[in-house]
């Protein structure tokens, strides 16, 4: 089954969720495309973006039935991982790309 861009949404707002849980209310990341998840103003420290993308990938795996890596990209991708509009666009098609048509 190919992701939906706005399945992936929900997958990132979920993982967001349980994220933010164990942060502070004043360090809690905002549930929209334009958050910022890393690098200027704000966004997770490092311990907290890997918790992040390990929830992100366990949820894809779950759902779709692959795994994939998400905290291998590439320094181009790097801009990919900074917001979560950037972030769902990089793995939609990264996902894309993985899942065969059926």
């Amino acid at each position: 089954m190919k992701p939906t861009k706005e399945e992936l949404m929900g997958i990132i707002y979920e993982s967001l969720e349980e994220v933010n849980e164990q942060l502070p209310n004043d360090q809690r990341i905002q549930k929209s495309p334009d958050a910022i998840l890393v690098g200027r103003a704000g966004g997770l420290d490092s311990l907290g973006f890997v918790n992040f993308i390990a929830l992100v990938e366990e949820k894809c795996a779950h759902k779709y039935g692959i795994t994939v890596s998400l905290a291998e990209a590439s320094s181009s991708e790097d801009a990919a991982l900074e917001d979560v509009e950037r972030f769902a666009d990089s793995l939609f098609q990264r996902l894309s790309e993985a899942i065969p048509d059926v």
